[in-house]
């Protein structure tokens, strides 16, 4: 099998980390990997924001996505139990990379998908773990939107489309199973 199937089959979602800083040359080999990404059209729309684990933004997103959810439910006990969850939307990774994209190019949710992915492999290949991050969308859709986006410098005219937190691995993880029995059809 090469190399790349097995970072494929190795891979997992980590949510555990050792607090070890990344080297810029790390931050920029998965940076490059992202970048590498194709993009529909060649378009290129995509953003990336490099954040390090323990910046006061990461804390306030996690508030923010946690009150956004709250304010969506009825029951006040699920709304407790929202507010008060102890883990952060990264798990305290010492990076947190996100992708943002232009919102009027109707493949940018994919192409950032792609980009995330070629991140996540990456990681995995160069020996850390990852978490590919979607629920922090909600922060991005409560009062402090416009707050997120200049603190992370989004360009003007994007918008958050996925985030992926990384480091190195306080945990191992068995990849998912799954049955392609079920998942797959071929069609004659």
């Amino acid at each position: 099998m090469s190399e790349v199937l097995d970072v494929i089959k190795e891979r997992s979602s980590i949510r555990k980390y050792r607090q070890d800083t990344l080297t810029e040359e790390i931050v920029d080999k998965l940076l490059h990997a992202g970048l590498q990404a194709p993009t529909a059209r060649n378009t290129q729309e995509l953003h990336f924001s490099v954040v390090r684990g323990g910046h006061p933004v990461l804390a306030e997103l996690d508030k923010e996505k946690k009150q956004v959810i709250a304010a969506s439910l009825e029951d006040q006990t699920e709304k407790d139990n929202i507010l008060n969850q102890p883990d952060n939307f990264y798990f305290d990774a010492p990076v947190v990379i996100f992708v943002d994209a232009d919102k009027d190019f109707g493949w940018s949710q994919v192409d950032a998908g792609i980009a995330v992915e070629n991140i996540a492999l990456a990681a995995q290949s160069l020996g850390l773990g990852s978490l590919i991050i979607g629920s922090v969308k909600r922060a991005f859709e409560g009062e402090k939107k416009a707050y997120f986006e200049t603190t992370l410098q989004f360009p003007e005219n994007h918008e958050f489309a996925i985030a992926i937190g990384v480091g190195y691995k306080d945990t191992e993880k068995e990849p998912h199973t799954y049955d392609p029995g079920k998942a797959v059809s071929f069609i004659k």
